[in-house]
């Protein structure tokens, strides 16, 4: 008991925390196959937010994700998520895991939809707490706010990058995250 009370006193004084480790994490893909994040551990790992609507605009996105994961398909895994608060619905599944295969490579990993916003509360998927809190995450507090959110971690397992919607996949600061 004393032990517990000096460790984390020891804590309290230097400010020191221990952060959640992203790669206690598990994804299920759209496909129903659980993906542990443990598997990724010495790749760099893009998260992003999937728009629900199909239309050109979003198959442009689907395309450019898809040529992300060509160029840099031996360090960089991506984990593409279809966002309840975005659209996402259970009986969309189907077309949609259709749509998203039309587009991407079976080596991008489509997620079942999940809830990816702190306003879900408790149905928030315990990725996304991760990605969107400096408490678990040690870097950044930022919320999703639509499709196309994009967070980057390290090969280390380190939230090194967020970026909205309005970077694209191709921009400077996405090829700096990534490279």
């Amino acid at each position: 008991m004393v032990r517990i009370i000096l460790i984390t006193g020891f804590f309290f004084l230097t400010g020191m925390v221990c952060v959640e480790s992203v790669y206690t994490h598990t994804v299920k893909t759209i496909e129903g196959i659980n993906k542990p994040l443990t598997n990724y551990q010495g790749k760099k790992i893009l998260v992003i937010t999937l728009p629900v609507q199909q239309n050109s605009s979003n198959d442009s996105l689907l395309y450019s994700l898809d040529s992300l994961r060509a160029a840099n398909s031996n360090s960089l895994v991506i984990i593409a998520v279809p966002s309840y608060e975005d659209g996402f619905a259970p009986v969309l599944k189907n077309s949609l895991k259709m749509w998203y295969r039309s587009k991407l490579n079976m080596d991008v990993i489509v997620t079942e939809g999940y809830f990816t916003r702190k306003t879900s509360g408790n149905t928030q998927h315990p990725l996304f707490k991760w990605l969107t809190d400096k408490g678990k995450n040690d870097h950044f507090d930022r919320d999703i706010t639509g499709p196309r959110n994009k967070f980057v971690i390290s090969a280390t397992g380190e939230l090194i990058g967020v970026l909205g919607a309005q970077t694209r996949l191709g921009s400077s600061a996405m090829n700096n995250l990534i490279q």
